[in-house]
This record gives structure tokens, sequence and C-alpha cells, in this order.
């Protein structure tokens, strides 16, 4: 059974944002911890791989699954590279967190070993939604300052998080759900979306094309490096 859900690519059809699919990423029935080997992995495949966030006690972070076993994962990161034995989280959509910690590093790559045995059909077979609740992929929660074009109309918000396939925005227009938006954040191009939802001054804006890993990496390297820059001023001024 397992072996024909990889082989279909997951439900056979794929949703919003080929790069949250699993079908590029390799499998392992094995319990053991996947680890590198001297094959690279086809750069015309790498764009598919599925992201996933992981969750420590100081930061947030999202990463590339390379491969994954029932006893573990291996990662691409955007750069940061937690030490061996530090636990974490990886959450791979909003119904999938495991607890696991690091058991080696060959930055940017890591392997995470799992608290737990996973079961792997559980986690390709992606139940149909009850009760309007969707396995929603992950999002780093963040405080950033952004713009939102509706029609002719500017409107300056603030990020509270993101992920490849949108962003939740605080802004003041209860009108906005339904309209095509072009939202810009800082230090990232702008990318056109969809408002689809509003609730109590946040608004849920849909990607029309989702970002890709390499964005979201160059991103939040740029982040790292403005705050960096901003605390070193800070430090001076002290």
């Amino acid at each position: 059974m397992l072996v024909g859900l990889i082989r279909r690519g997951i439900g056979g059809r794929r949703s919003y944002g080929s790069e949250l699919a699993f079908e590029s990423a390799t499998f392992s029935l094995s319990t053991q911890v996947p680890r590198p080997t001297d094959r690279r992995t086809e750069d015309r495949i790498a764009p598919d791989l599925p992201v996933a966030k992981l969750v420590l006690d100081d930061r947030e972070d999202f990463c590339r699954v390379r491969n994954i076993s029932a006893g573990g994962v291996m990662v691409e990161t955007t750069g940061y590279v937690p030490s061996v034995d530090t636990p974490l989280h990886i959450e791979f959509n909003s119904h999938h967190r495991m607890r696991g910690r690091v058991v080696w590093t060959r930055p940017p790559m890591m392997g995470i070993k799992f608290d737990e045995t996973v079961d792997l059909r559980e986690l390709l077979a992606r139940p149909t939604p009850r009760g309007g609740h969707i396995q929603r992929p992950p999002r780093l929660e963040m405080r950033c300052g952004a713009s939102v074009r509706l029609g002719k109309l500017y409107h300056k918000v603030e990020v509270r998080d993101i992920s490849q396939g949108g962003v939740k925005v605080r802004i003041n227009d209860w009108t906005c759900v339904g309209k095509p938006a072009v939202v810009t954040v800082e230090n990232l191009r702008p990318v056109k979306g969809i408002i689809r939802w509003y609730r109590e001054g946040h608004a849920g804006i849909i990607f029309d094309k989702p970002l890709s890993f390499q964005e979201l990496a160059e991103w939040l390297g740029k982040r790292v490096e403005v705050a960096s820059l901003k605390t070193g001023a800070w430090d001076k001024k002290g």
C-alpha cells in the first residue's frame, strides 16, 4: 500500500504548489535515520522537494526534506544548522508534527531522529478533510512590515506568518475578501495573490504561484543579516 502511495505521488492529484508534494523525496520503510551519500540529487527535481518547518527553543526555520524513513529524516536547511543532540520539532503540515533530535550534521544538511517511529502511510495518505479542516503547509510566525496593493489602493500592513503558499497580514479593510492583491514584504519581491478570508483585523492571502524554497531561504538570510546589523548598531550606541 505504501509503495503504491509513493508511486502515485500522494493522491494522484497535484494540489496548489507542486513544491509541497512529497513525490520527489526519497522514502524508506527502515527505522534508520537517512544519511547523505555521494550521489547528488538531480537539480531538475530539487524544486519539488517538500518543505517542512523546524521548531527549536529559540527559533523557527524552514527546511527541505531530502529523505525520510519511519525513524527519521534528512533535511536541507536555509543555512542555520543546530548542533548534534539538539531537541526540536519538525512540522510537515498542520496535522503532522514530530518530536526528535539532531543526530548528524553536514551543513546545510542534517539528520533528525524521531522520538517515536512514524507511520509513513498516515503521513502520506492525506485523508479527506473533516469539518472543513485541511492540512495546511508549514507556516513561519514572524513580524515584519509589508504593503498590499488592492486595485489602485496601497495598504501598509504587518506580516504575522508566511508559508510557501501564502501570508497572513494585519489589515484594516473588511471588504478585501475575494480581491486580487499584490503583496510586497520587506526584502522580498512583489507576489500576486488573492485574499481568501478576513477575521478580526487579519487577512489570509493565497499566492497565485507558491514561493520556491530558494526564495524563502534567501529572504530569511537577508532578514537575519538585517537583524544582526540592527543589533550591532544598538550595541555601539550602548
